[in-house]
């Protein structure tokens, strides 16, 4: 690995711009297909400047990041006994591959006689040099899940490392020689923290820099991954308005067509019986809150709180010009309707 820039001495422009230039460890589960969050075609599309995020962060990664640091510093006082320190190290790395970049969180070393003087065991500290700090023993990664909503406790349990995460670690293991464990360590909102440590195998990470160098030969080359259902914000995004044309298409998109209306008309026959369902079980509860079934409760069925709604008709009438002015005009939306 070689350090390409010092992190610290970069606007969070600068760094955006750079992680551009590669995949980082927060691509890895999007390239292998385990981010519930963002999928290959979109951030293929990000990349080759098709469209953008614009994704700014939610309360969620807000606490993330301002909690980072402090989870780091309970982490580094729970290894003191152990003789280890947790070292903090900003820089943009690359591995032995030009598209791999990694910044890695910390770093959990073993001070050796030539650093013993320099970090203090049982808290983190900052190595602000482009030379990686000696007697470096696994990567550490910190997480965070229900500080803000509900979060995803249930992944990490029973040992296991939710997969995006799972695959980001061996990204890091990767650019740094193939080597070092990563251990996480996350806070889980109600539960506290919990640590997982992973030995990654030569095969994982083989599979891992296969699938990044497929998926950035596609950015440098323009070819576009296969499309999935949670692709279509980034269609719409892609393609927001029509124009007259007509595509003339293969065989297989023809079935494509097919398929889809054979789809179409199975979820219309599940959704008419699933109304039919709920309607009788309207009837049954009638003006009640819930029904149980020998003492034990099957489903309720409250009224919410009694809420407000802006009535747009009403103020047009009432304020025409008002209207005018905070009316803007906006692309209509495209419908999908299949040929009988």
């Amino acid at each position: 690995m070689k350090v390409v820039a010092k992190t610290n001495k970069m606007s969070k422009w600068e760094w955006l711009e750079a992680r551009t230039k590669g995949i980082g460890g927060s691509d890895a589960g999007t390239i292998l297909g385990v981010n519930s969050y963002k999928s290959a075609f979109t951030l293929w599309a990000e990349r080759t400047g098709l469209v953008t995020d614009d994704f700014k962060g939610n309360e969620a990664t807000r606490l993330g990041q301002q909690f980072e640091r402090p989870i780091a510093e309970a982490y580094a006082a729970s290894i003191a006994n152990e003789g280890l320190v947790v070292v903090a190290w900003p820089v943009l790395l690359q591995g032995k591959h030009e598209f791999q970049l990694a910044n890695v969180d910390f770093l959990i070393c073993r001070p050796t006689d030539a650093n013993f003087e320099m970090f203090e065991v049982g808290k983190v500290n900052d190595h602000d040099s482009v030379h990686a700090p000696a007697g470096i023993e696994r990567i550490l990664e910190i997480k965070t899940t229900g500080l803000a909503g509900r979060g995803n406790a249930r992944a990490w349990a029973d040992d296991r490392v939710p997969d995006s995460y799972f695959w980001q670690g061996a990204h890091y293991c990767s650019v740094m020689g193939g080597r070092l464990p990563v251990t996480f360590v996350c806070l889980i909102g109600g539960q506290g923290l919990v640590v997982r440590t992973v030995y990654y195998t030569p095969g994982e990470l083989d599979l891992l820099v296969e699938a990044e160098a497929v998926f950035w030969d596609n950015i440098q080359t323009k070819t576009e991954p296969e499309v999935t259902g949670g692709d279509l914000p980034t269609l719409k995004a892609l393609y927001p308005v029509s124009d007259d044309a007509v595509v003339e298409v293969d065989e297989f998109t023809a079935d494509l067509v097919a398929e889809y209306k054979l789809e179409k008309d199975s979820i219309a026959e599940a959704e008419s019986r699933l109304a039919d369902l709920r309607a009788q079980i309207e009837r049954a509860i009638g003006s009640a809150q819930a029904l149980s079934y020998e003492g034990r409760t099957l489903l309720t069925y409250k009224s919410n709180k009694v809420g407000a709604a802006f009535d747009a008709k009403a103020f047009k009438e009432a304020h025409p010009d008002l209207h005018a002015e905070f009316t803007k005009e906006r692309n209509g939306a495209r419908v999908l309707r299949i040929a009988e």
